[in-house]
């Protein structure tokens, strides 16, 4: 009887650490850039390519209702590997501690294994929403980030939620 109470746990354990293992680390797919642009135009964003020396596949997205003053931009990088879009989501997040640090950014920041987000005032001189409360969030999926921002209010961060949501990276 000990013995198949033994198991038993054992058992249980390895199973709990296999639910923890898959829940661990980035779990997040990337999306082609091809399926981040049709997501994207659906949702009534202008998108276009550009150009970034570190990336092999860059786009942006830009959203604006001039009516309600509701903004969202979201960039798109592909990287030739994990390691390089992980070096690129750490150092954007890097960007907003030092502002925060430099008190050119005063408001909330979070991350965890693949999203970051902040939401705040960012001062004129930070160079990033230029004076105003703004939403920022990044995503790390594989090879792949995504730099966003919108404006803070309620229709700007749904915006830009509801398309992160369409690609796949809502919460």
């Amino acid at each position: 009887m000990k013995t198949i109470k033994k198991l038993t746990a054992l058992l249980l354990v390895g199973a709990m650490a296999l639910s923890l293992a898959a829940c661990g680390g980035s779990s997040k797919k990337a999306v082609t850039s091809k399926e981040f642009k049709k997501a994207l135009e659906k949702a009534d964003f202008d998108v276009s390519k550009s150009k970034d020396p570190d990336a092999d596949e860059c786009y942006e997205a830009f959203y604006m209702d001039i009516d309600s003053d509701t903004y969202a931009y979201i960039t798109y990088y592909k990287f030739e590997s994990k390691k390089l879009a992980k070096e690129c989501f750490n150092d954007s997040y890097d960007e907003l501690k030092e502002l925060e640090d430099d008190d050119l950014f005063d408001g909330d920041i979070t991350k965890n294994s693949w999203k970051f987000t902040a939401e705040g005032e960012f001062d004129e001189d930070s160079g990033i929403a230029y004076g105003e409360e703004a939403y920022a969030v990044g995503i790390l999926a594989e090879d792949t980030v995504l730099i966003c921002f919108s404006s803070a209010d309620k229709a700007g961060k749904k915006v830009l939620n509801k398309a992160l949501d369409s690609l796949g990276y809502g919460d």
